[in-house]
């Protein structure tokens, strides 16, 4: 996924001579291909990222294009303050890439997940947010970024993530995808934690429960439409993501329903509990430990259905 989401930006820079890219010193061979053939708009700026997003700043308010990229919890909430006041405030075109989201870098500790960070970045105003679901997405979102321009944050993966075993779709940003209709219920996600509700869709269809699976890979601005219409008339409403329970997508879309009228019998959150995870391990292993993954979310929403 990241060597998509970092091919997106070689290939901008090939039709916009203005387009710099900056690291935290955190690369890969997509990297140096853009640091070979584009040398004098490439900058590493070292483990420095409130710097290197003032640095982003000041760049694209004298007129060039930025995208800059690290490790998710130091290019998002170490240099908080600086996102907001440089890079929203001023409306500068800086496009903030952060690899290994959610419990990606999970064998590392505490101070690298990033469970956190969607539900600051999403309070600043101007500020768009997405998280592709795989390598196909995160190219195509980040060249609708680029785009588009103004400030905005992608949340991607941190290896070679396998596409979506399901039908090519449309991807735009903005727009929620339907990746499977359900009767029952309705279950939304984004990023990679959406294969596992995939998985639960798969797992519930043998216990005779429907549940449809809606793609969020646009988390702000958000396709409240498609989010209304998908869980009108559904017995409950579900919302997997890796990330604090509270200020993340379920929060966004209990607001929404709940301000247009629709209270749906159940309505749930699978993230991370409001406490410290505890546990060091690979994804799939804390995905498991924290309940996230398809077969606990399988088990708690047969368990809430019945």
């Amino acid at each position: 996924m990241r060597f998509e989401s970092v091919r997106a930006i070689y290939d901008y820079g090939i039709k916009n001579g203005k387009m710099c890219f900056i690291t935290g010193d955190y690369g890969h061979t997509k990297t140096e291909e853009f640091r070979s053939d584009f040398g004098d708009r490439y900058f590493n700026g070292g483990m420095s990222e409130q710097n290197i997003i003032g640095m982003s700043a000041g760049m694209a308010i004298s007129g060039l294009r930025v995208a800059t990229y690290s490790i998710v919890p130091f290019i998002t909430l170490r240099c908080f303050e600086q996102i907001k006041i440089d890079v929203c405030e001023q409306n500068a075109d800086v496009l903030i890439i952060g690899g290994g989201g959610g419990l990606a870098y999970g064998g590392a500790g505490a101070t690298h997940y990033s469970i956190e960070e969607i539900a600051a970045l999403s309070a600043l105003p101007r500020m768009k947010i997405v998280s592709p679901a795989d390598p196909r997405e995160a190219y195509e979102l980040t060249s609708q970024l680029l785009e588009l321009g103004g400030p905005a944050y992608i949340r991607i993966g941190s290896g070679r993530e396998d596409d979506l075993p399901v039908d090519k779709y449309n991807v735009k940003l903005g727009k929620a995808a339907v990746l499977k209709e359900g009767g029952d219920a309705v279950i939304f996600s984004y990023g990679t934690i959406i294969k596992e509700a995939l998985k639960t869709s798969e797992m519930l269809k043998e216990r005779g429960i429907d549940l449809g699976v809606v793609n969020v890979h646009t988390i702000k601005p958000l396709d409240k439409d498609t989010i209304v219409k998908e869980s009108r008339g559904k017995r409950a409403v579900f919302v997997l993501e890796e990330h604090n329970v509270i200020g993340g997508l379920g929060s966004m879309i209990s607001s929404l329903l709940l301000e247009g009228g629709l209270t749906p019998e159940i309505f749930k959150i699978f993230g991370v509990e409001d406490t410290w995870p505890k546990k060091i391990g690979s994804q799939k292993y804390l995905r498991e430990e924290l309940g996230i993954s398809g077969n606990k979310i399988s088990q708690k929403i047969d368990n809430l259905l019945r």
